[in-house]
């Protein structure tokens, strides 16, 4: 065949022009919370204006608060005393049965802390976006949708409560905060 030559029944390809970055219609946007990691708009990103990386930064700080708390608090649990055969094991035995039962209560802890920081302050950050205000309905918001997730699990009655009391905390603790600034 020569050089140039599609063969039968093939025809030449078109050119296709570069389309106009201007007249791109995209078919969905994320929501005002999820910000675009890769937008062009934001030139100057600011992480802590995303409520993925909000979120993500709380469970793992969650996560690791949870975790100190749950080696401190295992360490004290006295549980593994009640082993039918404490007397007789070795201080090596001991202290690794100990380490074990505070390695579990750690683990717990840490999962606890860090799915309850990640649940209010991604909840926070997506109501105070959509509102796009920064007052005392935004924690009283995110707590009541994070108190009721929470103990959804539990039926209606256990939402109800978590919903109000989650909401009660966390307005109690901003409105704390909000005041201790005015102090100083």
């Amino acid at each position: 065949m020569m050089e140039g030559s599609q063969g039968p029944g093939r025809a030449e390809p078109k050119a296709v022009a570069d389309p106009d970055p201007q007249t791109v219609q995209v078919p969905w946007q994320f929501p005002s919370g999820f910000a675009n990691f890769a937008s062009p708009q934001n030139a100057t990103f600011n992480p802590m204006e995303n409520c993925v990386f909000k979120g993500v930064l709380s469970f793992a700080v969650g996560g690791l608060m949870g975790g100190v708390m749950g080696g401190v608090f295992g360490s004290h649990n006295n549980d593994f005393m009640m082993h039918p055969r404490w007397e007789y094991m070795s201080t090596r035995q001991q202290m690794w049965l100990s380490w074990v039962q505070m390695r579990g209560q750690a683990k717990s802890m840490a999962k606890n802390f860090g799915f309850v920081g990640l649940i209010y302050s991604g909840v926070e950050c997506i109501v105070e976006k959509e509102r796009a205000a920064q007052d005392l309905y935004n924690p009283l918001l995110a707590g009541c949708a994070s108190g009721a997730l929470l103990g959804a699990s539990g039926g209606p009655a256990t939402a109800v409560t978590g919903c109000a009391g989650f909401a009660g905390f966390s307005v109690a603790i901003d409105w704390y905060m909000y005041h201790s600034e005015d102090d100083h």
